[in-house]
């Protein structure tokens, strides 16, 4: 397994990990609380996205310079 599929499955298992915490345990159920939580969500998403975008850069990209 590759770096990039290691890094890749640990971030989807963190995401999965916080959305499944957040859904045990609500706590003050405020606004606050649910930009906080869906904030991180995306924000593992992202790190995901970036991620699959560097892989395909660089699959795709002329390295012959």
């Amino acid at each position: 397994m590759n770096i990039e599929t290691k890094l890749l499955n640990k971030l989807k298992a963190e995401q999965q990990s916080f959305a499944v915490e957040a859904l045990k345990k609500p706590q003050t159920r405020d606004a606050f609380e649910y930009g906080y939580r869906v904030g991180t969500v995306a924000g593992y998403e992202a790190a995901i996205n970036v991620l699959l975008n560097l892989i395909d850069e660089d699959k795709h990209s002329d390295n012959d310079l």
